[in-house]
């Protein structure tokens, strides 16, 4: 049995495990390196595997860092099973397509550009185009969590809650080796404890082989407090002056955390007559596909649905699908919560909200999320003023507040809480999925805590698994 690491390797995006046994070739995720010109080269060097060999590949969940690079997979030669549970197969068929709109509209400009320069962009094409991304959806096949898949009866596959987003899972391999059974697992993205919407990471019995996440293997976040409250107060405040909460939000599974927030408000009679106007396309899909997919909720919030009340519904909730429905959000000057993708306020349709709002005093900029550097967000959040938006200049006179903690990830508290519900320490743990100085953080707190075995594997490295 052998495993090489062909991507989320001392890195965080990039997800690409290539797990070898008895003849099977299983790939665990096959997601877009992110970040940099660099990695966006390497997106386009292809393989270091031969995709036409694979027999399967198990998807953890649908985020673009971990399913991006399936349509390139396809295109390459692949043409088996992609197993994963029915909520991540429902949200891929969201996000796929709309990251093939993206490597298009990129491609786009690219030759837009070229041409513009006098110069050849005959060879300028999409890393993958929607036709692709469609193709690719079609050998999805949903298997429901907890539910034992096997794989041409040399391995047994189940996918086991890992709270993070909706339909996430573990990835929890049973197989042979020499005649003595053995399991191998791989976490994902582990979701917190006390999300409001999703489950908690479920704990598994001890795993031969594990490899781990470790995006916030060094550090924990500061939670500030109940998040509901200080989201009540900045918008009963803001409300209270006649103003204007605009919230730039990803699209999945943040704007969902903070629609199940607000709902729990409206419901309590404390928030009752304000609009709360969800504002993306791609936000609008997949809060319907949340809502069709309860069996990922947290317990509390199926509570709520056996109450008879929807956490992603509430009185005052308006989706605007249409360009038109959008712009008259901003023509409207009553006092309303809007929540806008993309979550870094980079492109989208928050960058309009955001041009019609930011130099009213009445209104409040709340992220909810981390606000990279460079990006709109950032500039904002950090105290530019004025800052540029679509090519002008705007004075920034709204309040600028942020409530931290709506992360989706396991902090290093989190994942090492996780880790200990093991109940033993497996023969060896890779940790996988953060950047070095986190992985190697981590990989040191799993030897000193629980005196682990650990290996923190470098991009294309291999290890045999007896």
């Amino acid at each position: 049995m052998k495993i090489t690491f062909h991507g989320a390797a001392r890195e965080v995006t990039g997800s690409c495990h290539l797990l070898e046994h008895d003849g099977l070739r299983i790939l665990f995720d096959c997601g877009l390196i992110q970040g940099g010109k660099e990695r966006h080269e390497r997106n386009r060097e292809g393989f270091d595997f031969d995709p036409a060999t694979l027999d399967y590949v198990l998807l953890s969940h649908a985020h673009i860092d971990h399913s991006g690079r399936l349509a390139l997979l396809r295109k390459e030669g692949f043409k088996g099973p992609i197993l994963a549970t029915p909520a991540t197969v429902a949200l891929a068929h969201i996000l796929l397509p709309d990251s093939a709109r993206i490597q298009e509209e990129d491609a786009r400009w690219k030759i837009k550009r070229l041409r513009k320069r006098n110069k050849d962009a005959s060879w300028v094409e999409p890393l993958y185009t929607e036709a692709d991304a469609e193709a690719v959806l079609r050998q999805f096949v949903p298997v429901e969590f907890d539910e034992p898949y096997d794989l041409k009866g040399k391995v047994q596959v189940r996918f086991i809650p890992a709270g993070h987003i909706l339909g996430a899972a573990i990835v929890d391999l049973t197989l042979d080796v020499n005649g003595e059974s053995r399991r191998i697992a791989f976490s994902g993205d582990l979701g917190v404890p006390d999300a409001r919407l999703m489950g908690k990471p479920v704990p598994i019995s001890c795993p031969d082989y594990l490899l781990i996440e470790s995006t916030y293997g060094n550090r924990n976040r500061d939670d500030h407090g109940d998040k509901t409250e200080q989201l009540y107060e900045i918008i009963r405040r803001t409300i209270d002056r006649g103003g204007k909460v605009v919230i730039p939000s990803f699209a999945v599974g943040r704007t969902q955390a903070v629609l199940a927030r607000i709902n729990d408000l409206v419901e309590a009679g404390r928030l009752s007559g304000v609009p709360v106007y969800v504002d993306s396309p791609m936000a609008i899909r997949a809060t319907r596909a949340f809502g069709k997919h309860p069996e990922a909720y947290s317990e509390e919030a199926r509570r709520l649905l056996d109450a008879g009340d929807e956490p992603l519904e509430f009185p005052g909730l308006q989706c605007t699908a249409s360009v038109e429905e959008s712009r008259e959000i901003n023509r409207n000057n009553n006092p309303a919560v809007i929540i806008s993708a993309s979550g870094m306020a980079t492109a989208g349709r928050i960058k309009h909200h955001l041009k019609h709002n930011i130099s009213n005093s009445r209104n409040t900029i709340l992220f909810v999320g981390y606000q990279a550097a460079g990006s709109l967000g950032r500039v904002i959040r950090d105290g530019t003023n004025p800052v540029r938006i679509f090519g002008d200049w705007y004075t920034v006179r709204a309040d600028v507040e942020s409530i931290d903690g709506f992360s989706a990830h396991a902090d290093l508290d989190g994942l090492l809480e996780w880790y200990g519900s093991l109940d033993g320490t497996p023969r060896c743990t890779f940790v996988v999925h953060g950047e070095e100085t986190s992985a190697l953080n981590f990989g040191e707190k799993l030897r000193d805590q629980f005196g682990a075995k650990v290996e923190v594997p470098r991009r294309e490295q291999s290890f045999t698994l007896e």
